[in-house]
């Protein structure tokens, strides 16, 4: 098999997505698929993230904080709105309050092997 079809959903920046084919180009062969998983899950996360680039408001920034625990909240207040705009708890928060579903983006972009993985990983999480 292609190493480039073990990356599927593949990274959107094409630097990543080489780098990613070239770090499992290095892996034994009997690792490569393990890790290969990683990557697709993460590179879903990615793009589920992406998608809220131009959708961040101040409203939805205090909606969420609004949710926090005192001491994070706090922190977070103090960062302000602009810091938040890389944290991905506080993008996710937006595309949900938009009806955009974390669980409902991975499960349509990830295989049925890597959804019932990336499945497990968030029961074990939890």
């Amino acid at each position: 098999m292609n190493i480039d079809d073990l990356l599927v959903p593949r990274h959107p920046l094409p630097r990543l997505h080489e780098q990613q084919v070239a770090s499992l180009q290095q892996l034994p062969e009997t690792e490569r698929a393990e890790q290969a998983q990683l990557l697709r899950v993460g590179n879903a996360a990615y793009r589920y993230h992406q998608l809220a680039d131009g959708q961040l408001t101040e409203a939805d920034f205090q909606h969420w904080l609004a949710g926090l625990p005192t001491r994070m909240r706090q922190a977070m207040a103090t960062a302000g709105f602009a810091a938040a705009g890389s944290n991905w708890a506080f993008r996710r928060h937006v595309l949900e309050r938009r009806d955009l579903g974390y669980a409902a983006f991975m499960q349509q972009h990830l295989s049925a092997p890597d959804w019932a993985f990336w499945q497990q990983q968030d029961d074990e999480s939890a």
